[in-house]
């Protein structure tokens, strides 16, 4: 229906990347899981609303918003902007409805004999969407049509009144009707006091306000023959009135700013390379557009851009730490500035000595961050989390980006910070000092009961910092101790778990590669030199002590004998060893003989979160079983790196073949069903996105007989 610029120079004819159709019929309709019901939502620019395609009883109108309420987010309404043409003058049950999606915007076209209406949705910049109406005589007579704009916000929330105060004024560009989240005390709306959603009808119009705070905009429009006119309304949610204050524009303006945009979307998919096959390019472009709806502005406390975890999953619209640095990695391929912002975002809020809360965690951060803090930084927000960290991934984010596009400014800003967070693993999480670090938890409120310390609040936290929330390898709570971390002094710096972990260990060994890197790009010989030193005898340890011989696997070990923890059974975590390429060539040849057949690592999704051969498997259940493709990346980067590249080809393409809707328009998913390939959990999920996009770029695009995306080197070796 429109050109398909962007995607065909991709090998991607058409668009309808994925199912933007839905229309709200509440504030907030959820699966099971937490979900919206509506698959996808459309945004773009970092804005903190977004859209729908309508089905054909809503033709005229783009569903919604949704709007992200600083923590969560609702439908503000089916509709706030319905087109229609009179009354009875062109009833939109009598049209042909034709809709697309393409990565810059949502189009519709309405048609009847003589008439049509063609309407398009695309973002001005990141609080506001302009919505264009273009009508149309197709006939060889005059036309003289009243079009009517029309639309209400629900008025209740889970049974609850939502608090909206509309108004209407005259401005000088055209009306302006907008409606106030007005302060009150419910558990939804206290979330939004302040925020507002403004529309701005462009041009001269008669304006009401309706008695279900909803609003009519009508004008007559005369058409010749074959004549058609253009009418805009921008659609702009702000959180604050300063946000609304900031907010005003120049329509002379909005043109531009949507070339400009269609132009920014053309360049970021000119940076990848396609694979040559349709079906398998059409799933990156779909991860890169799962990436850029989850894209928020600054806002709040978010002091720059950063990408979330996914829009549509209730609880997952903050910023957490190792999804930004993976997340990062994958930006990185087609939009380097937000790569940064996305990593920076984070560090942010890393811990300094002088810090008023938690000056012991100095180099840490948090685990993650939302528009609103905690209630330990002066907020009330619940989702902030200080309680523990995430692996240490940021240094391998910060050399991907830089390796894609060299810039040592950025390098400068963030080494020393990485060093920091390096440091702080060894002085908060190293229980015993042996160089072999831990996970565990901070110093916290939650972590107390009764003035003691609370083993099970603890294990929870440290279950959290490794990413594996309830991974069997934090079952065995019988032989899990808690340790308290002290300075010489005895002041408590945090907590340890009795369980040095594998995965943990070799993140920090990539990183003391990294990190050695990153000082030679600086011209830091001293350092970079005694980074390697470290890594050396890091290594020594994760080869020596964390390898079983009898089932050739690495595991973690216990912390009080030294012995590897065999009793949970092989995880996946095992393979982090050969991404990092701390294992030794034999080790990783024995893993890779053993432990891809489809009784272990190799199912039809391969990568189990744990092995399918260990009694904790449990296909559905989040870490006990699922594919997480984030794993399963680091498994196949270690495949490659150990030169069993055809299989790490092999199982990537399985990936996409297998795994449910990848290579159609359903949403990606946080996690896939190993036995099946059916996607579980959040739909839309960003690190996902990522692995889907680096895993198409770094082994389908050769296998499909295209030549490989050069690189800059990316191993951490």
């Amino acid at each position: 229906m429109y050109s398909c610029l962007l995607l065909c120079a991709l090998g991607l004819p058409g668009g309808d990347l994925l199912p933007y159709q839905g229309v709200p019929d509440s504030a907030e309709s959820r699966d099971a899981r937490g979900n919206l019901s509506i698959p996808a939502v459309y945004t773009d620019r970092g804005a903190w609303h977004g859209f729908h395609l309508p089905d054909e009883r809503h033709a005229g109108s783009f569903p919604g918003p949704l709007i992200i309420a600083q923590e969560y987010s609702l439908h503000l309404s089916a509709a706030m902007e319905a087109v229609s043409i009179g009354r009875d003058e062109k009833p939109l049950e009598q049209a042909e409805l034709q809709t697309q999606s393409l990565p810059w915007g949502l189009f519709q076209r309405l048609s009847w004999p003589g008439t049509e209406l063609e309407m398009s949705l695309s973002y001005f910049n990141n609080r506001t969407a302009i919505v264009t109406t273009k009508v149309r005589n197709t006939s060889g007579e005059p036309q003289t049509l009243t079009l009517e704009w029309h639309g209400a916000p629900f008025d209740t929330h889970n049974s609850q009144p939502l608090t909206l105060s509309p108004q209407l004024q005259k401005t000088a560009s055209g009306p302006r009707l907008s409606w106030s989240m007005l302060p009150a005390r419910d558990t939804w709306n206290r979330l939004i006091d302040g925020a507002s959603y403004r529309l701005d009808f462009e041009g001269e119009r008669e304006a009401r306000l309706e008695a279900d705070k909803g609003y009519v905009v009508k004008t007559d429009v005369y058409l010749g023959p074959g004549e058609s006119r253009e009418y805009r309304t921008a659609h702009s949610y702000f959180h604050t009135e300063q946000e609304a204050s900031a907010g005003h524009f120049l329509w002379a303006d909005v043109a531009p700013a949507l070339s400009a945009n269609r132009t920014r979307w053309q360049h970021r998919f000119d940076q990848l390379v396609a694979s040559g096959d349709p079906t398998l390019d059409r799933a990156a472009a779909k991860a890169v557009m799962t990436l850029a709806h989850n894209w928020r502005s600054a806002a709040g406390a978010l002091q720059r851009d950063a990408v979330t975890p996914s829009i549509t999953y209730k609880w997952f619209n903050g910023v957490w730490a190792w999804d930004s640095w993976k997340q990062a990695v994958a930006l990185a391929r087609f939009d380097t500035l937000l790569a940064k912002s996305n990593v920076e975002a984070m560090f942010d809020y890393q811990f300094g000595a002088d810090d008023p809360v938690r000056p012991q965690d100095a180099g840490n951060l948090p685990d993650a961050i939302f528009y609103n803090p905690g209630p330990e930084r002066g907020g009330d927000g619940g989702n902030w989390n200080e309680r523990n960290g995430k692996p240490p991934l940021a240094a391998w984010a910060v050399w991907e980006i830089h390796a894609h596009a060299p810039d040592l400014d950025f390098i400068k800003r963030m080494y020393p910070k990485l060093v920091a967070y390096h440091s702080w693993w060894y002085r908060n999480r190293d229980h015993n000092g042996n160089g072999l670090a831990e996970y565990g938890a901070n110093v916290h409120p939650a972590h107390v009961h009764d003035g003691k310390a609370n083993p099970k609040a603890i294990l929870e936290a440290a279950a959290w910092e490794s990413g594996m929330d309830n991974a069997p390898r934090f079952d065995a709570r019988d032989t899990l101790n808690v340790l308290e971390n002290r300075t010489a002094d005895g002041r408590l710096l945090g907590y340890s778990l009795s369980q040095e972990s594998v995965d943990l260990n070799a993140y920090l060994y990539a990183e003391k590669r990294l990190l050695a890197k990153l000082a030679d790009a600086l011209g830091d010989e001293e350092h970079a030199k005694s980074w390697r030193r470290d890594a050396d005898n890091l290594g020594k340890l994760i080869r020596e002590q964390m390898w079983d011989e009898s089932t050739g696997f690495f595991y973690d070990l216990d912390s009080l004998t030294g012995k590897p923890l065999l009793g949970s059974g092989k995880g996946v975590e095992g393979w982090i060893p050969l991404w990092a390429g701390v294992a030794t060539q034999q080790q990783a040849e024995v893993m890779i003989g053993r432990q891809l057949s489809a009784g272990t690592f190799g199912t039809p999704i391969p990568f189990p979160t744990v092995s399918a051969d260990n009694p904790a498997f449990a296909p559905n259940k989040y870490w006990r079983g699922p594919v997480w493709l984030d794993q399963l990346y680091f498994a196949l980067a270690g495949l490659e790196r150990y030169g069993a590249q055809q299989q790490a080809k092999t199982l990537a393409r399985r990936l996409f073949t297998r795994g449910e809707g990848i290579l159609g328009q359903s949403p990606i998913r946080e996690n896939y069903q190993p036995l099946t390939g059916e996607g579980l959990h959040a739909t839309n999920f960003s690190w996902s996105a990522s692995v889907i996009l680096l895993a198409h770029q770094q082994w389908l695009v050769e296998a499909a007989g295209q030549p490989k995306p050069s690189q800059a080197q990316s191993t951490t070796q």
